[in-house]
């Protein structure tokens, strides 16, 4: 929030190359909330800006270490800053796992009055950060929400369901590709339909590989295309992940852990494994148990996949109207549609 009018500039710079791709080219960011005022968020609403708030669990670990520069926590005013903001159809909340374990079925119960999209990922690079013992404790956190999961959508409530599948959650991310047979090659798609710009202008795939100099992909102006390749080429390489039975959902190691840890991590390849097999036995649970119920989350889980795909309807009003500016003919589908 403090390069608000960076952001702005990022925004005009991004609508200019959208029209020269003709194709959607989106701003977005994480922030920790405490700046974030219903005028600001106008502000990046209004311009079409993605923004996602960054929480450390539930409020009694939250509070433990996100305070302000004078002690004070933050949990209570991150919520009422973000419940103050006007209902948008993705609300974005993050949430970091480290050692200090909680329970998840709460924090989702608790965030999901807030949140209509919640992710949950290990933090990195700390002295926090995911060990063995943690992942253990982890693991039969996520049974019991795998549980409570099955159970509440057995009674026909896909609330927290659909909380986790409609953004990048890692359970949801797996989840996902079980329900809609996918295989990937790679993890994700930093570097490649996404891009991270630090404030010094040099460019990377990700936010967290900005201390990674052999990661940076070129500056503001010039964007390395031999070193996106190379880097394309060693996330489909998934070196370390070849004997593994679940690579192909996984999509491989992160190369941010990678470097950090010399290789695979041990302990998060344990921790995602886990959670994959969780994924699919909350699948087969589904389809055997609830089939109605299991074609209203795959309608879901496809309309979450289609938001990253080029819509065919709205490609063809471009083409039956060159005279039409991408954002002019964007704005008339979205009218029209009401799809996104």
């Amino acid at each position: 929030m403090l390069y608000l009018k960076d952001i702005l500039v990022i925004k005009e710079y991004c609508l200019k190359k959208q029209e020269e791709l003709r194709k959607e080219v989106l701003v977005q960011f994480v922030c920790n909330g405490t700046l974030l005022s219903p005028e600001i968020a106008k502000v990046l609403q209004r311009n079409g800006i993605l923004f996602g708030v960054s929480i450390d669990g539930i409020k009694a670990v939250h509070d433990q270490t996100r305070l302000t520069n004078d002690d004070r926590p933050t949990y209570d005013r991150i919520l009422s800053n973000v419940n103050a903001i006007p209902p948008s159809p993705i609300r974005r909340g993050g949430l970091h796992l480290n050692q200090n374990v909680f329970s998840l079925v709460d924090s989702l119960k608790e965030l999901g009055n807030t949140f209509n999209t919640v992710g949950y990922k290990p933090s990195r690079d700390c002295p926090e950060a995911f060990d063995l013992e943690a992942v253990t404790a982890w693991a039969k956190e996520y049974e019991k929400l795998t549980l409570f999961l099955i159970e509440e959508a057995k009674r026909g409530d896909l609330k927290y369901l659909k909380i986790l599948l409609n953004g990048d959650d890692c359970f949801g991310k797996f989840i996902k590709r079980l329900i809609l047979n996918q295989r990937v090659v790679c993890r994700c798609d930093g570097g490649i339909s996404r891009l991270s710009l630090d404030s010094s202008g040099k460019i990377y795939p990700c936010p967290a590989a900005f201390p990674f100099e052999d990661l940076a992909l070129g500056e503001r102006k010039n964007i390395d295309k031999t070193r996106r390749e190379a880097l394309f080429q060693e996330q489909i390489k998934q070196e370390g992940c070849r004997s593994c039975e679940v690579r192909h959902i996984c999509g491989g190691e992160c190369l941010i852990e990678k470097r950090l840890s010399s290789g695979n991590n041990a302990a998060m390849c344990l921790w995602k494994k886990h959670l994959i097999y969780l994924a699919a036995y909350l699948v087969l649970s589904l389809v055997e148990d609830c089939p109605a119920v299991f074609k209203e989350i795959q309608a879901f889980a496809k309309e979450v996949a289609n938001r990253n795909k080029a819509d065919p309807e709205l490609r063809g009003l471009l083409n039956s109207r060159p005279e039409l500016s991408f954002t002019e003919a964007k704005r008339i589908f979205d009218d029209q549609t009401k799809r996104y």
